[in-house]
């Protein structure tokens, strides 16, 4: 045993499983450095610190194993307890308790600021929207029918239905799931048809400012029933245009006349023809739409919506023929044209036309537009859809 140094299994018992130290290994430990200071060293590592603590006479018999080279004298009580060599034992056990408590503490903190780090908190959402104007504040997301909304500063809203809500007053985002014609009310004039998916309204109760992002919404004017088309990237303000008063320079007795009487005009065919889908008339309705592609001065609106009944319906070859007929309105500068584009491609695919040729115009003329990932994956995979 005198010349065979200490085994890492023989310093594992003694540290960590509390093994008997021999007369033996003692006093080749009185006689070697190298195997005192790795046991010492053993000693410092992390079975030290989920061991109980050692007795007086295991501290006494490592002090002396450790620190032979000090001078020996016979102290007192309180002497005894605070040695040179205790002390260092319980200065080094300490320093160890402090490092592992800091890099614990440490992993922890970081562990935890790394679930929230970069996340931003869930939107409030609130509930179902009903005939009750509500008010609500910024950042609440509301999910109403095919709607998704994002209060942008404060908006009070309601809800006449599962397709038609009201703006009151203040900012909204909005978003709409695939599907046409949701409607959204402002400020008690004007009446927003929802024909694409992304855009903003703001309004302050008299104006409407609508921002769309991506696909169609069409304002319509409920005093004078103009009706506006907004596609991507558009922005528009609508409100009262300021008219400006000349006055006279000099003051004149005018006598009064007889006020004529006010001739209102008949409606046009779009509007009667929007009338009747109201109604849920939809016969009706394509009756008077066609006679505005016919006859009237907005071809493009009328034509969209007849292409919109026959998708409803499934008449997918009807609206194949449609635009066929009508390319010059396809092919024009109208703003429907991306969404004629799109319903003709999703026709193509319903019926298995060729090469998609509405579908390949589209990437063509809208590489950008917000469907163009959608109908890549219809030109690629078209006969699986």
């Amino acid at each position: 045993m005198n010349e065979k140094h200490l085994s890492i299994a023989e310093l594992t018992a003694l540290t960590e499983r509390g093994a008997e130290l021999t007369a033996e290994m003692a006093e080749h430990l009185d006689r070697c450095a190298a195997c005192a200071d790795l046991l010492e060293r053993h000693l410092a590592t992390e079975p030290l610190l989920t061991r109980p603590a050692a007795d007086d006479a295991a501290i006494d018999l490592i002090a002396a194993r450790s620190f032979g080279h000090l001078e020996e004298e016979k102290p007192g009580f309180f002497a005894a307890l605070f040695t040179l060599p205790r002390i260092a034992l319980g200065a080094a056990a300490a320093l160890l308790l402090v490092v592992a408590a800091y890099f614990g503490f440490a992993t922890s903190t970081t562990t935890d600021e790394s679930k929230f780090a970069g996340n931003d908190p869930a939107p409030r959402t609130a509930p179902l929207l009903d005939a009750t104007p509500r008010a609500f504040a910024d950042g609440v997301a509301i999910s109403h029918g095919r709607a998704a909304l994002t209060v942008k500063g404060r908006a009070t809203l309601s809800a006449d239905g599962a397709e038609e809500l009201r703006l009151a007053k203040g900012s909204v985002e909005v978003a709409i799931e695939k599907g046409n014609d949701f409607r959204i009310h402002t400020a008690d004039r004007y009446l927003v048809r929802v024909l694409g998916t992304r855009f903003t309204l703001h309004t302050d109760g008299v104006k409407l400012t609508v921002t769309v992002t991506e696909g169609l919404v069409e304002v319509i004017d409920g005093r004078s029933n103009d009706s506006v088309a907004l596609s991507g990237g558009m922005s528009r303000t609508f409100a009262d245009e300021v008219k400006t008063v000349v006055l006279p320079k000099e003051r004149r007795t005018v006598k009064a006349m007889a006020q004529a009487p006010v001739v209102e005009e008949p409606a046009s065919f779009l509007l009667l023809g929007r009338g009747a889908l109201k109604a849920n008339d939809a016969a009706t309705a394509m009756g008077w739409f066609e006679k505005e592609l016919a006859d009237g001065p907005e071809k493009d609106k009328a034509l969209f919506e007849i292409v919109r009944l026959h998708e409803r319906d499934g008449r997918f070859g009807d609206i194949l023929a449609a635009l066929k007929t009508h390319g010059d309105i396809v092919d024009g500068g109208s703003v429907f044209r991306e969404e004629l584009l799109i319903k003709g491609c999703k026709a193509e695919v319903k019926q298995s036309v060729g090469t998609l040729p509405s579908c390949r115009k589209y990437l063509q003329v809208f590489p950008d537009g917000y469907k163009k990932d959608e109908i890549r994956d219809l030109l690629e995979n078209g006969d699986a859809h």
